[in-house]
């Protein structure tokens, strides 16, 4: 019998370019990242079920994304995973990442960059998906009870951003 797992996948919030002497991982979010993260995961909450597990990019605008959607859930930041492949992931990259995940879990929530995520997303995609913004989120689903077979049977089923609700 299969079960469903589901995977949501969100691109980090917009990131300030304030300070050039900032290395790229630790550039943090600007004014706009800061609302559009705060609309997002409330938005998440309110149309789609509370994923199982949070993995995010060690970027400062990939994490600050995720302690936000950690806390719209009820979870604390500690909860959250931080994993370095997610820095500027290629699909390969999500793909290792995903396979490693216990089973018993049903749901994940991942944190990336671009373009990595644009590239997957359009992997699975119906239409074209010219760019996923920031703070955008889609989600792929698959009727599989092991994360192994995730890949093969993926679909794309939603695809929401900040522009919708703004």
């Amino acid at each position: 019998m299969s079960i469903k797992k589901k995977i949501s996948f969100v691109r980090h919030a917009k990131s300030s370019w304030t300070d050039p002497s900032l290395a790229d991982i630790d550039r943090p979010l600007n004014a706009r990242g800061l609302r559009d993260r705060d609309l997002m995961s409330a938005k998440f909450k309110s149309l789609f079920s509370i994923p199982d597990l949070l993995i995010s990019s060690p970027a400062k605008r990939a994490y600050s994304t995720a302690t936000t959607f950690a806390k719209a859930f009820g979870y604390s930041t500690a909860d959250i995973h931080v994993e370095k492949r997610l820095y500027h992931a290629d699909i390969d990259d999500f793909e290792s990442v995903i396979l490693e995940q216990d089973n018993t879990l049903h749901s994940l929530m991942i944190f990336s960059h671009n373009p990595g995520l644009t590239y997957l997303a359009n992997d699975y995609a119906a239409n074209f998906i010219d760019n996923v913004p920031t703070t955008g989120i889609f989600t792929l689903e698959s009727q599989v009870s092991n994360w192994l077979d995730f890949f093969k049977k993926s679909e794309l089923i939603d695809f929401i951003y900040p522009k919708m609700y703004v």
